[in-house]
């Protein structure tokens, strides 16, 4: 059975919440991972209470979903064969050096606020992944950013997308693949700011921090990384 990335919409409580705050990016506004005070949201739930609706999106990714208005914007990455499960527990062991050999779907969702409908899903890539993962990463483990106008979906080791809220594809640009240790991945989640977007590529090859203009994906500067390390394998 194909592995399931499973939406559980925690932001809507109950059936009425009327309109969502918006939750632009990786830890909400300003990055501050902290929600407004709102006397409806619950201190509690489970798989029945305090939870309006839930899709099931097929694939695996560790992103977190972002909302703006009554879209829900959240990336996954589907295989064509079932995936290994992730395990409980520390790290060690979980790295996979060899790449699967099965083809790959990267997928970014518009999911409707109040019922949980996909409005759109767009695929930005299909095939084989060129990088090893880890066994507790995934290939869509970064989190969107929108600015209300557009939303930006940034898959490390394949590039960053640009769409508009009625899932037009305005812009891309092409990263990678590069390596990383142990398969962790490409460490962070794009960042607005005033009409730019950032994007840090963490690798073992050529780490970089990137701002591109938000509105047309023109890079304005790039910054390299000398690399560096004292780690060893094990």
């Amino acid at each position: 059975m194909t592995l399931r990335h499973l939406l559980l919409l925690l932001l809507l409580v109950t059936r009425a919440v009327a309109a969502p705050e918006n939750w632009p990016q990786f830890r909400g506004p300003e990055s501050s991972g902290i929600a407004a005070d709102d006397p409806r949201l619950p201190d509690r739930w489970s798989k029945t209470e305090n939870i309006a609706w839930k899709t099931e999106i097929p694939g695996r990714g560790w992103s977190s979903p972002v909302v703006w208005g009554n879209s829900i914007f959240v990336t996954s990455v589907v295989s064509t064969d079932p995936e290994e499960p992730a395990k409980k527990g520390l790290y060690f062991g979980g790295n996979r050096p060899e790449p699967p050999t099965v083809e790959h779907r990267w997928v970014v969702y518009d999911v409707d606020f109040k019922t949980g409908k996909i409005l759109w899903e767009r695929e930005v890539h299909k095939g084989v992944p060129q990088s090893a993962r880890h066994l507790k990463n995934s290939y869509a483990s970064e989190t969107p950013a929108t600015d209300g106008e557009r939303v930006y979906a940034y898959f490390g080791n394949i590039g960053v997308f640009c769409f508009d809220f009625k899932g037009k594809l305005l812009w891309s640009q092409r990263y990678g693949p590069v390596n990383t240790r142990y398969g962790w991945g490409t460490a962070a989640s794009p960042v607005l700011h005033r009409g730019r977007l950032y994007i840090v590529s963490d690798n073992d090859d050529k780490s970089f921090l990137a701002s591109l203009d938000a509105k047309t994906g023109r890079e304005i500067w790039r910054v390299g990384r000398e690399e560096k390390s004292n780690w060893s394998t094990p």
